[in-house]
């Protein structure tokens, strides 16, 4: 199956968690381990932005570490990505960024990728453990 084809399939199991007045805005795939995938899922709606991550089964994640592990790996990854000219969808991946990503580039994300983190923790929309 192709990464369309995943974010597809993503999209709509992340559906089911969208509240009432909120819709999806955006899905993001990070591997951080050759055979685990996991879905960065933004919302959108009259409170504002939250946040979910999806196991590849379509099950929202409740380890505060993978879901931190899998927005970290996605933000720099979508910044290398932009950097390079690397036209999305992209599987954000270690291998990824070792592919396209510079050191200068990714040690100035830094600080955004931590200030993304901390926003996905604060506005998730389930438990975090």
């Amino acid at each position: 199956m192709s990464l369309e084809d995943d974010l597809g399939s993503a999209a709509e199991a992340a559906a089911a968690f969208a509240g009432q007045n909120e819709r999806m805005e955006a899905i993001l795939a990070a591997e951080p381990g050759v055979g685990r995938r996991l879905y960065l899922c933004a919302y959108s709606g009259g409170a504002g932005r939250t946040w979910l991550v999806l196991d590849d089964a379509g099950h929202a994640v409740t380890d505060r570490a993978l879901v931190r592990e899998a927005v970290s790996l996605a933000a720099l990854c979508e910044i290398a990505g932009e950097a390079a000219d690397d036209e999305p969808p992209r599987l954000a991946s270690p291998a990824y960024l070792d592919a396209v990503g510079s050191a200068d580039a990714l040690a100035v994300a830094y600080a955004a990728v931590e200030s993304l983190t901390q926003e996905v923790e604060a506005a998730y929309k389930v438990d975090l453990s």
